[in-house]
């Protein structure tokens, strides 16, 4: 094949990614024919043994005539072959045999013979030697290049040689050599002796852009590239410290850009300007075209591995993972990288990066463990999975982040940022360590992502947590945090231990820049904040708390919630000055607060509102509207409208478009319209307004039968105010004297008897001042006909008449108002019916009496009240007699 058949011909017709990508591989393509091209004359004018064929040269004869040296050649064998058979031909004959070859061929003469027989020998070793070589080069050692382990000489040059155009396996011997940057080709290995072994080395004079190893090709068709058993020095304070990372992934330890099937096993990178290993897509400069904007995928490295790695004293970051996808990083360590360099995290998972699987790592010392993110132009990292991770001593543990989309008046919302799971992940002592100043430490923070799972996750701190910068301490800080417009995240299987410097344990940050949609089950916190165990701030509507045990140190409250729309069932709280704090009031048991239309012990029945119920209720019954429910009813029972509701009955329902409708204890009964409690019953036909029985208006205060009013008690009453201001005895008969009552002498015409038995008591001014509203002349209230406005849960618009009572504008609703039965002044007197009356020592059944000073004594001529029988005898303590009378029946 020759060796430009891959050249790409026929470009792209449009100028595009992929017109840069072919005109990119058709330069690595020349450049590695060029390459070997100057490999092979070299090779030709230094070291091959057979440079040219004997017809590809000319020979000029002594003479100076010109002549092919094949044909010279042939010339002269034949002048030997004479010279040996004698001129003449009669010579002494050799004998025959001698003239067959190994081969069976027969010559006429022993040396031609003899030369064929050493040609074809000469040959095979050739071709043996060939195929040897050949086989030995596919497993090649830098040295025999002329690589250095002594770490003496610049070994640049014998990398590039021993790895040539590809497919080759490059081995180290144990040592260190020094280089500028090695680029490996495709379909090559580079293996050591192990860590600390085979040691590759910056070179003190290495620009500060160079990067230690990367793939040959960066037009995105790199591929199956190894690195295998050594440690690479990234040498970062050469040059007296002076050098900075130039950019992008330039100045990074190792680096693989739009490589697929790269692997990096058991290999230990330090001292890097900037990341010690990084996974990038096919470009030296990193990618912010905005949020939602892909590099295009031929560029991107994917299926890549990186196991058993370790890495430290990284510039900026440890392990990174740049636009590629399908990447797996297992078994590493990622710790201690250089001080005040900024946002140094131990494993990164940034910009653009899909579908990466950590698992089994470990972290310490960095400022985030294991931070997922993106820059704020550019695409998120999304469907990243880390399970099995262990963080020591991190500044934030794990980090979930798309920063420039955190604030939701000034910031876009992500476009990108989904997909995350931490399963089996452990916190241990995250602690300010210097990584980045102005910085406070975290368990666990979650900022701006969408369907984050977080399971199996274990917090254990101590009294260190508080500190921050300049060796101040912060007493306000959560463990763990939820905010900045995070949404869908899952907290499941929680254990946080020993945070008492903590300002809470588990917080979701409300206000603003809130999020939303929040689960937290099965948590554990022990002996942790002196403050809050799990608190969420304003704003914070879609949050539930499951299954929880908490347990405090003495102070502080279990829960703490700024409102009370959180939804909290099973949750323990102990040793906390309160168990639960929510929406300013304080509970000693953490209370249990379902939300959401709720079906419970029920069948065939739903609440299809939010804020709406069907209780132990069968047969279709259904509550459609908000603060609607229908409880122990059946038969197609319907509660409408904003609080409404239908209660022990079948086949009721309340109307559409109304509210604050109530049916009880019926059948076959429609609410009448708002503000009405209706009861009925009708063993025929469909629910309607005239099988109601009794109807009572909230908003009249109107009571209306159908059927009869039952009472214990006697007579009926009314409410009169004493001519002295004080409370009159029972039993004692009044008179009026102008408006008010005092007892009866025999002059007097009694009115009624003080009552203590009434079954109606009129006059009662219950529940405010008798002079609230205005009134006519006849002491009507005066009304205003108004129309109101309500707006149902579909957002539509009705309006009713009503008339609403004028108030009087002197009147003063801050002022205390007691009810007339409530004050001594005001007396019931029993007007009609069967009283309690005082009598006199003579009076007996079948008498007629009046009163005299207030005691009832004989008059059955004028009398107006009728004794039907004594109840309790006379005695001088008492001064009289009592008797059950009939008033005002003649």
């Amino acid at each position: 094949m020759f060796i430009l058949d891959d050249l790409k011909l026929k470009l792209h017709s449009y100028f595009s990614q992929k017109f840069i990508s072919q005109l990119q591989k058709n330069f690595e393509e020349i450049y590695l024919a060029y390459y070997k091209f100057d490999k092979d004359f070299r090779n030709h004018l230094t070291t091959d043994s057979s440079a040219h064929t004997s017809s590809q040269i000319d020979h000029t004869t002594r003479k100076g005539n010109k002549v092919k040296l094949s044909n010279h050649e042939n010339y002269q064998d034949e002048l030997i072959e004479h010279l040996v058979l004698g001129h003449n031909g009669d010579g002494i004959q050799e004998l025959r045999a001698s003239h067959v070859s190994m081969d069976a061929q027969s010559f006429d003469s022993l040396h031609e013979r003899l030369y064929h027989d050493f040609l074809n020998e000469s040959n095979a070793r050739e071709e043996l030697r060939a195929d040897l070589t050949k086989k030995i080069q596919r497993v090649v050692n830098v040295d025999d290049f002329g690589g250095d382990p002594t770490g003496q000489k610049d070994s640049t040059k014998a990398f590039q040689d021993a790895l040539g155009n590809g497919n080759v396996q490059v081995t180290m011997s144990g040592g260190t050599y020094l280089t500028t940057g090695i680029k490996m080709p495709n379909n090559t290995r580079l293996v050591g002796q192990g860590k600390d072994i085979t040691t590759i080395k910056f070179m003190d004079i290495t620009p500060a852009e160079n990067i230690g190893i990367t793939n040959l090709k960066m037009s995105g068709n790199a591929e199956n590239i190894s690195l295998e058993s050594f440690s690479f020095n990234g040498n970062k304070f050469r040059q007296n410290g002076t050098l900075q990372p130039s950019g992008g992934s330039r100045s990074s330890n190792i680096r693989f850009a739009g490589v697929t099937n790269g692997y990096i096993y058991n290999v230990k990178s330090y001292d890097a300007l900037l990341h010690c290993i990084d996974v990038t897509y096919a470009n030296d400069d990193y990618y912010y075209q905005g949020d939602g904007i892909r590099v295009p995928s031929t560029l991107e490295s994917r299926h890549i591995h990186i196991d058993n790695c370790e890495v430290y004293g990284h510039g900026d970051d440890g392990i990174t993972t740049h636009h590629s996808r399908y990447l797996t990083i297992t078994n590493c360590y990622a710790h201690h990288p250089t001080i005040g360099k900024g946002n140094n995290n131990g494993i990164e998972v940034d910009d653009g990066s899909q579908f990466v699987f950590l698992d089994g790592n470990r972290t310490q010392g960095n400022f985030g463990g294991v931070e997922i993110k993106a820059h704020a132009p550019t695409s998120a990292a999304a469907g990243v999975f880390v399970s099995n991770h262990l963080s020591i001593g991190d500044l934030r543990s794990y980090n979930i982040r798309h920063i420039g989309h955190h604030r939701a008046k000034t910031d876009k919302r992500s476009l990108t940022a989904y997909n995350v799971a931490l399963n089996n992940c452990t916190a241990l002592y995250p602690i300010y360590n210097g990584t980045y100043p102005g910085s406070s430490a975290r368990a666990l923070v979650i900022s701006g992502y969408t369907n984050v799972s977080v399971n199996n996750f274990t917090a254990i701190g101590n009294s260190d947590f508080n500190k921050i910068d300049g060796g101040k301490t912060d007493d306000k800080m959560p463990v763990i945090a939820v905010q900045f417009m995070a949404e869908n995240v899952i907290f499941n299987n929680i254990t946080v231990k020993g945070f008492t410097t903590a300002g809470k344990d588990i917080e979701f940050i409300g206000g603003g820049n809130r999020g939303q949609r929040f689960i937290l089950n099965n948590v554990n916190i022990y002996n942790s904040s002196n403050k809050v165990g799990i608190a969420s701030g304003g704003g914070i509507y879609d949050l539930k708390i499951t299954n929880a045990n908490l347990k405090g140190n003495g102070s502080g409250n279990g829960i703490q919630l700024i409102n009370n729309r959180t939804i909290i069932n099973g949750v323990t709280a102990d040793n906390y000055s309160n168990a639960a704090v929510i929406a300013g009031e304080k509970y000693s048991v953490v209370p249990t607060v379902a939300k959401g239309g709720a079906s419970i012990a029920s069948t065939g029945s739903a609440a299809t509102a939010e804020t709406s119920a069907v209780i132990a209720s069968t047969g279709g019954s259904r509550a459609y509207s908000t603060r609607s429910y229908v409880l122990g009813s059946g038969q197609k029972s319907i509660a409408y409208g904003s609080r409404s509701s239908i209660m022990n009955s079948l086949q009721s329902e309340t109307q559409k478009g109304g509210h604050t409708q109530m049916v009880i204890n019926s059948r076959n009964v429609k609410a009448p319209g708002n503000y009405h409690i209706v009861g009925g019953y009708s063993d025929k036909g469909s629910a309607s307004t005239s099988n109601i029985k009794w109807d009572l208006s909230s908003y009249s205060g109107d009571l209306t039968l159908s059927g009869k009013l039952k009472q214990d008690s006697a007579d009926i009453a009314e409410l009169f105010e004493s001519q002295n201001g004080l409370a009159i005895n029972l039993g004692t008969i009044v008179t009026l004297d102008g408006d008010k009552i005092r007892k009866a002498q025999p002059s007097d015409v009694p009115i009624g008897v003080i009552s203590g038995t009434a079954a109606l008591v009129a006059n009662e001014k219950t529940f405010h001042h008798k002079d609230r509203f205005l009134k006519n002349e006849y002491g009507v209230t005066v009304t205003n006909r108004k129309q109101v406005e309500f707006t149902d849960d579909e957002g539509n618009i009705s309006y009713e008449w009503r008339d609403v009572p004028v108030e009087n504008p002197d009147y003063d609703p801050k002022q205390d108002y007691v009810s007339r039965s409530d004050r001594p002044e005001w007396n019931t007197v029993g007007l009609l019916g069967q009283i309690y009356t005082n009598v006199e020592k003579d009076v007996i059944a079948g008498d007629y009496i009046n009163g005299r000073a207030g005691i009832g004594y004989k008059d059955n001529v004028n009398g107006k009240g009728r004794v039907m029988k004594i109840t309790s005898e006379y005695t001088e303590q008492r001064g009289c007699a009592i008797a059950l009378v009939l008033w005002g029946a003649k």
